[in-house]
């Protein structure tokens, strides 16, 4: 096993609060560890705060839930300290021995907290990220924090049932589509056997990182700098590149900068991907406004080249190439409510798909062209996903990219030639990001991070890849 590397930090301060009244500041001999988890497929940090409580702290300050934690914290990569702001959700794993109790203060975003017990009831109209800016301001979730974002393309109107904001939020990804999509799907038909070709970026994502919220089309984090789709607010510049630490090896270069260990948890899995409609894909509507029942076929192999990829695959090496003719039949069939009248109340015409509507109406369901293309995106961004561990670097944050190179297995001779696994390594999509640290002598401790990694797909940028050509 490569040897360990850690970057050296330390505590600041740590203070416990009761709504910013009746504070407390917890001893540098109490935090035993500090944990902090961000992820693409969560609306909210979270974290664990690891006590070695040998004063009775929660006796004396009983703990209900709800409490303010402030952590700041000083690293060697940054001159500013990094501040960490959380509430207590709960308190978990409390181990009682002799004198000494050890328990872990499970932490959430406050705007989880507050998303609980929050249900909106007004009618919403606009962008999704009007809506969504909406949902973070001091009316409903009381966020203070900067919101990134890149604008969409069409407008929408809903009437939320009590719902709560980032269950609203969730809702509007489904519809939320890049504004740099060009619509091309006017010419559709109701049979299963016609296949749209729709230009541009459906599937979006929404996120808190250290920085704060961020909601981008899955384009906008697969683009390279002044890309097509790259967006202005939008962290576009891979870390690295980030190299594997090799076993008796010596280091030259910046020990930061290492891979100390890889892990790839998934590259093929032909199965998931058909029953997921990655490939292909039946779209089932039910248009309660006319009566009319339709269906849509979506093929990923259409509107491949028009999306941004992070690896070298072409689009003929989408899928192995004695299964490609399976992309043209429909794996998955899903089924949705289409409906363009409900909230149509202007002149004309509300249907998009007539000749005689504007193009495009203002407030139509274009679920049709693009909910499917949605779900294969997102699945698609799944094709290599891996996990490794590098000395702490607690500005990474999940929506970075990060470019890896993994050494090559080839025997040495061949090694000089090619010194790095080329289907591995590259530029890839930080999915979620753990910063984990320890605190072992008073205030001082050490940072590991460990990143979750994804990619649609496989090789280097400008290295063709070899996944599909056999």
């Amino acid at each position: 096993m490569a040897e360990q590397h850690s970057s050296e930090v330390r505590l600041i301060r740590c203070v416990i609060s009761q709504a910013g009244a009746n504070q407390k500041a917890l001893g540098e001999d109490m935090i035993a560890a500090f944990e902090v988890n961000e992820s693409l497929e969560s609306p909210f940090m979270a974290g664990v705060l690891v006590i070695s409580d040998s004063k009775d702290f929660i006796g004396t300050y009983p703990i209900q839930g709800g409490e303010f934690i402030s952590m700041e914290i000083k690293t060697s990569f940054d001159e500013n300290p990094i501040e960490y702001q959380f509430v207590i959700a709960s308190i978990g794993g409390r181990i009682v021995k002799n004198k000494s109790q050890v328990y872990n203060l499970v932490l959430i975003s406050p705007e989880a907290l507050i998303n609980e017990g929050t249900r909106v009831q007004e009618p919403l109209t606009g962008n999704p990220e009007a809506i969504i800016k909406k949902m973070l301001s001091k009316r409903y979730l009381a966020s203070t924090k900067e919101f990134f974002s890149e604008p969409s393309k069409f407008e929408v109107r809903m009437n939320p049932a009590r719902t709560r904001p980032f269950d609203i939020i969730a809702s509007l990804l489904r519809k939320s589509v890049s504004s740099k999509t060009n619509y091309s799907g006017a010419n559709s038909t109701n049979t299963t056997e016609t296949s749209q070709q729709i230009k541009g970026s459906a599937g979006f994502l929404f996120w808190e990182n250290h920085r704060g919220y961020n909601y981008f089309s899955i384009d906008a984090l697969c683009d390279q700098v002044d890309g097509k789709y790259s967006a202005p607010r939008l962290n576009v510049e891979a870390w690295g590149p980030y190299i594997e630490e090799i076993a008796n090896t010596e280091i030259s270069g910046d020990q930061r900068f290492l891979i100390e260990d890889a892990v790839f948890s998934s590259e093929i899995d032909l199965m998931k991907s058909f029953r997921m409609g990655k490939y292909s894909s039946l779209m089932v509507f039910f248009n309660h406004s006319t009566g009319q029942y339709e269906e849509y076929v979506y093929k990923i192999k259409d509107s491949y080249d028009n999306m941004a990829h992070l690896g070298g695959q072409e689009s003929v090496s989408l899928i192995p190439a004695n299964q490609i003719e399976l992309s043209d039949f429909p794996t998955r069939v899903m089924s949705m409510v289409l409906d363009h009248e409900s909230w149509f109340n202007e002149p004309g015409i509300a249907n998009p798909e007539d000749k005689k509507a504007k193009d495009p109406t203002k407030f139509a369901d274009w679920q049709k062209y693009y909910a499917a293309q949605g779900a294969s995106r997102s699945e698609l961004l799944k094709n290599q996903q891996g996990t490794i561990g590098i000395p702490g670097n607690p500005l990474i944050c999940a929506g970075d990219k990060i470019d890896i190179r993994i050494a090559s297995k080839l025997a040495d001779e061949l090694r000089k030639k090619k010194p790095y696994d080329e289907e591995s390594s590259g530029v890839y999509l930080v999915k979620a990001t753990t910063q984990t640290y320890n605190f072992v002598a008073g205030n001082s401790g050490t940072l590991k991070t460990t990143l979750q990694l994804m990619r649609d797909s496989y090789g280097m940028k400008d290295v063709p890849s070899n996944h599909g050509n056999k």
